[in-house]
């Protein structure tokens, strides 16, 4: 009914790739159904609960890249996913990302983080085919929503992982039947940021015991700031 041989293979972490899971096991029940946790993702849950964890206790098989690569009908789904996938590799060009930002902009890494440091009123979720490039893909779909006056990345991280399981659901079927449409970005409107861009360890004031820069240790990713106004 929803793709006879096909197989689907959830990559990444957190509530997102859990949720797009569960999705997935309720809804997906006569497809092969894989998952391919980060190899950070130690199997028990932390602030965030462990997709690797979830997955054994839905009986989902845990998958690598090379086995990944080797398979001809294969549907991969990036979901916060920490590698660059080298899709010279795989036998499939059916590679999806969600990236957390509206696409050509905040390209690479600490999207999160620069939408609230820059004062971005709009953010967003980005569907797009994985290419050679990182975050470069043509665009299938996107969700955006608003970032509230005093929202910290935090509280933005959190819409943003909800998003991405939205429009996961809502594109699911399409790209599974090959009818969906793409969009060539344009780069030059773009942005990129690499993973060395930011130092957090150098935003963090150890003098201010409170629940956000608590959470910067513990996600590496917000700093608490309050969107400028």
């Amino acid at each position: 009914m929803h793709g006879k041989n096909k197989t689907i293979c959830i990559a990444g972490k957190n509530k997102c790739a859990i949720d797009c899971l569960k999705y997935l096991i309720k809804n997906y029940k006569n497809i092969n159904i894989l998952a391919l946790p980060n190899e950070s993702d130690k199997g028990y849950d932390g602030w965030q609960k462990s997709f690797k964890r979830f997955a054994k206790q839905k009986k989902i098989s845990i998958t690598n890249l090379k086995d990944l690569q080797k398979q001809k009908n294969l549907f991969l789904f990036s979901l916060e996913y920490e590698k660059i996938l080298n899709i010279k590799k795989f036998n499939t060009k059916n590679l999806f990302n969600f990236h957390f930002s509206l696409l050509p902009k905040y390209r690479g890494c600490h999207t999160n983080y620069f939408q609230i440091k820059n004062g971005e009123k709009i953010s967003g979720v980005t569907l797009h085919k994985i290419d050679s490039g990182i975050d470069t893909g043509d665009v299938i779909d996107s969700l955006k929503f608003r970032i509230s006056k005093n929202s910290t990345a935090y509280e933005n991280y959190d819409k943003l992982l909800n998003k991405s399981v939205l429009l996961f659901k809502k594109n699911i079927k399409k790209i599974l039947n090959g009818n969906y449409r793409i969009k060539k970005q344009n780069l030059k409107k773009g942005s990129y940021f690499s993973r060395k861009s930011v130092d957090y360890k150098s935003l963090i004031n150890f003098d201010k015991k409170d629940n956000i820069v608590e959470q910067i240790i513990k996600d590496k990713m917000s700093h608490g700031e309050k969107r400028k106004k």
